[in-house]
């Protein structure tokens, strides 16, 4: 009897496997449970167009990821602060900040979630934040952030 997962199921395979099973088991057990369908002819069709959405989804991001990456790799963003002689900032510049600067700047919109700042810049001075991508990629930027006058 051949099924499709709707949920992982071990020793089996991953939701959306169409996968060969005997009768009862199938039957029995893995449909009764809620963790297959019956494999027919439109449900293969619809789970073979569902990967090809998905495929086409992840090569988009993964276009996106490569834009943003050849727009902000090696770039300073400049942001102005108010801040006292010592050069320590009278607020904070956290990624809601840094997200409009680059927002302003470069035309490109990042969620302020993307960046990993262990805590609010707090002086004057060239640092180095991490921009999450997506997927396992990230890249590095110089937040510049100066006296503004």
């Amino acid at each position: 009897m051949k099924i499709i997962l709707s949920k992982p199921v071990q020793n089996l395979g991953l939701a959306g496997d169409v996968v060969d099973v005997a009768p009862g088991y199938g039957r029995n057990f893995l449909i009764a449970k809620g963790l297959a369908a019956e494999a027919t002819a439109d449900a293969v069709q619809k789970i073979k167009a569902t990967r090809q959405k998905h495929a086409r989804k992840r090569e988009a991001q993964g276009k996106a990821r490569n834009a943003i990456r050849e727009a902000l790799s090696g770039q300073t963003i400049l942001i102005k602060a108010q801040a006292n002689e010592e050069g320590h900032l009278f607020g904070g510049i956290g990624p809601k900040e840094i997200t409009e600067s680059i927002e302003k700047r470069k035309k490109i919109h990042i969620d302020p979630k993307a960046i990993n700042l262990p805590r609010h810049l707090k002086a004057l001075g060239k640092h180095e934040v991490v921009l999450d991508l997506g997927g396992g990629d990230s890249i590095a930027i110089i937040v510049e952030v100066a006296r503004h006058e």
